[in-house]
């Protein structure tokens, strides 16, 4: 993967842009999806730590996955095992305003939305998409109607100095069938920055859709830094999951 080194500051005018009302919208649905996708990651993140804390390191030898569920201002996240071929809960994580508020062991059969989302985690996982990191996190957001849900591959890393920008993909599966019906990839490389002491902020090119997605904004909230993104129309800044554009391209 290619590294490159994050820029310690990074001037821009601090006007905003007017937006169409289709840009705007858009801009609103990345925002936030941006932040339930950070929010079921981090409930996943704080509960596999909870999880090897409380039943040990070896719980990965039967660990198979996990899936995160919004149930009102809470995040809920359960590790599953598997009893033959029939996966079952064997640990729960609750989030609350970014902490775990719950946790503990289970060991109850998946309810059939459970199982539904647990299996179109693995389908997504098991596809041939362009890998850019050994290992990926996931977050399984189901559609309004329930028929559907798009499941995010997020590239994971353990050096906190890495920042990876390239990588990132979302597949939407039929939580009936089991199959995937869209794919889109996030980024056409597997860029990298590298995070230096005393960052202000990392700057990055996006050439996918004309202006800064979902992931992007997970990006931002995980690393707690400002983002600027370099786009069709000018270069955007995401700071605090919110984005704006700060200065139009010269025509």
């Amino acid at each position: 993967m290619r590294r490159l080194l994050a820029v310690a500051f990074f001037a821009l005018s601090s006007a905003a842009f007017a937006q169409t009302p289709e840009q705007q919208a858009a801009i609103e649905q990345a925002e936030r999806v941006g932040r339930e996708i950070y929010e079921h990651d981090r409930a996943a993140w704080l509960g596999t730590d909870a999880i090897r804390e409380d039943m040990g390191d070896d719980v990965g030898r039967i660990l198979r996955g996990w899936i995160t569920e919004r149930q009102g201002n809470d995040v809920v996240a359960t590790f599953v095992t598997s009893d033959g071929d029939r996966p079952r809960s064997l640990y729960r994580a609750v989030l609350r305003n970014g902490a775990l508020v719950g946790r503990g062991q289970a060991n109850a059969p998946l309810a059939v939305h459970q199982l539904a989302l647990y299996r179109a985690r693995q389908r997504a996982l098991q596809s041939d998409f362009a890998a850019c990191s050994p290992t990926y996190n996931t977050v399984a957001l189901p559609s309004a109607d329930g028929a559907f849900a798009d499941i995010y591959l997020l590239p994971g890393t353990t050096d906190a100095n890495l920042v990876l920008v390239g990588g990132a993909h979302r597949l939407r599966v039929n939580l009936a069938t089991n199959e995937i019906v869209e794919t889109q990839a996030f980024s056409r490389s597997c860029l990298t920055l590298q995070r230096g002491p005393g960052a202000a902020g990392l700057f990055f090119t996006h050439l996918t859709t004309p202006m800064p997605t979902e992931t992007h904004v997970f990006l931002n909230l995980s690393m707690g830094l400002p983002l600027y993104v370099g786009a069709e129309q000018g270069v955007w800044s995401i700071e605090e999951g919110r984005i704006r554009l700060v200065r139009e391209r010269a025509e």
